[in-house]
């Protein structure tokens, strides 16, 4: 083999794993696959919400709470919409309940437990621009449709990655769904 194709497949999987990320990921159960979607059941979580500001966000994880207390970063990060607002939300690590979890010293961020639910999400890599999640949003409602599945809301994105990591991305969309186990 060519020293050049060595160097660059060693290359590429040293920085693969070096740009990799190690963060907690919220849980959830798969309930059900169906098609190119899952059927999970996410129990509740804390969370941290503003509209659409990472920057306030990542002040409240970096100490700037009541408890001036550091928290780690978690995956996933989502966007959505809440009260016609269009909103970003941290998952707070495991570790965290109603009682441990500090408020904010900021009045854009709201922290709050997720109420559990069901939801279907289907998968996408790449960078999670409008047009991929429009195109990844409208299949998941047909899907939905397809599955006689009653959805409740609107669709939400997950984004798994910083924007630094450009190779193995994932993302997901997200809809909840009326569902009896």
């Amino acid at each position: 083999m060519n020293c050049k194709i060595i160097f660059f497949i060693t290359s590429f999987i040293f920085m693969s794993k070096a740009m990799g990320q190690k963060y907690e990921t919220q849980a959830y159960k798969v309930v059900r696959v169906l098609s190119k979607l899952e059927i999970r059941y996410y129990p509740p979580v804390m969370k941290i919400q503003s509209e659409n500001n990472f920057g306030s966000l990542f002040r409240y994880i970096s100490g700037n709470n009541q408890n001036s207390k550091k928290i780690a970063m978690t995956t996933p990060v989502y966007m959505g919409n809440y009260e016609g607002q269009e909103v970003m939300e941290f998952v707070l690590p495991n570790s965290f309940n109603e009682a441990n979890t500090p408020k904010s010293e900021s009045s854009d961020v709201r922290v709050f437990q997720s109420t559990p639910g069901y939801f279907i999400a289907l998968e996408f890599g790449g960078y999670a621009t409008q047009n991929n999640r429009n195109k990844h949003t409208d299949q998941l409602i047909a899907l939905a449709k397809q599955n006689n599945l009653k959805t409740i809301g609107s669709p939400l994105l997950l984004v798994y990655h910083s924007p630094y990591r450009i190779f193995n991305r994932k993302n997901e969309v997200l809809l909840e769904i009326e569902y009896l186990e």
